[in-house]
């Protein structure tokens, strides 16, 4: 059995652990009201710039922009969006998995892999998959400007015909307690892809100066930085739900613990004070 000093030792570092995780979960939560704040502001501004580009698509020829065509994919470039850090419970192992899986299946194309989070780049390099760019490090706030090189490079290597589609691979959020792993193809454009916007743009109608054409390419750009900068942020505001449950569980296990030596220490003490007292009548009675 162990000693009451023991136990009293245990008691203390399982409280200052679940201190820490109180901690840790207050500060995911107030993270993750930021990222939702984040979320919902992009999704209006991304959603009103959607009905414009599906506006201005309705009114070119497809034939003349090769995003909009069906054509054989023989290289494919997959973006998929991790975790920056780690304690967010199964967040990034389902993410890698579900990435890794979905890229294995298809082993008929050549894949450009780009990973955007530190704990999603360092699972691929450990893989047969190496990425061909990996962007770390990314300020939340900051990230539409940042993710503006990459996405013309992407735009660049699409239109240089270097690769043939470009996917996204994110955890999507839904709710505080419920996430779902995503697949999303940005390129080509389909009608899939462009659903997001059509509500938005049955009741807007524009006058185009310059033409329609050059209004898409010089847009094209833009609706790939806030479709990719929406999917940033939905993935983040996943891992911070995640972070916040797993430190939510984390804290309310410290505290069962914590309880259940307090209920030992009680029992050890009893004990003790019950051996005390037998020793004292057992020797009175000599």
């Amino acid at each position: 059995m162990a000693s009451l000093r023991d136990i009293r030792q245990k008691i203390k570092g399982v409280s200052s652990t679940g201190q820490i995780t109180n901690a840790m979960k207050m500060m995911s939560t107030a993270r993750l009201n930021r990222a939702l704040d984040l979320l919902k502001q992009s999704k209006v501004y991304n959603n009103k710039l959607s009905a414009m580009f599906h506006n201005i698509k309705s009114h070119i020829t497809p034939s003349k922009h090769r995003c909009l065509k069906k054509e054989e994919v023989k290289v494919s470039c997959v973006i998929v969006i991790g975790g920056e850090r780690g304690l967010c419970g199964g967040f990034n192992q389902d993410l890698h998995r579900f990435a890794y899986e979905t890229i294995k299946n298809n082993k008929e194309k050549e894949i450009k892999l780009v990973t955007i989070g530190k704990k999603v780049s360092a699972f691929f390099n450990k893989t047969d998959i190496k990425p061909y760019k990996k962007v770390n490090d990314l300020n939340v706030k900051e990230a539409k400007e940042t993710l503006q090189p990459l996405c013309n490079e992407l735009i660049s290597l699409y239109s240089a015909k270097k690769i043939d589609e470009i996917k996204v691979i994110y955890t999507s959020f839904i709710s505080a307690t419920k996430k779902s792993l995503t697949q999303q193809r940005i390129f080509p454009l389909t009608e899939q892809a462009n659903s997001l916007c059509k509500n938005e743009s049955n009741n807007v109608t524009f006058e185009f100066n310059p033409s329609p054409d050059i209004i898409f390419e010089n847009l094209l750009p833009r609706y790939v930085q806030t479709t990719l900068y929406r999917f940033l942020l939905e993935s983040n505001a996943a891992e911070q739900s995640s972070r916040m449950a797993a430190m939510t569980s984390a804290t309310d296990r410290a505290e069962e613990i914590v309880d259940d030596l307090k209920l030992q220490l009680n029992r050890s003490r009893q004990a003790l004070i019950t051996r005390e007292i037998s020793e004292v009548i057992s020797g009175s009675q000599l």
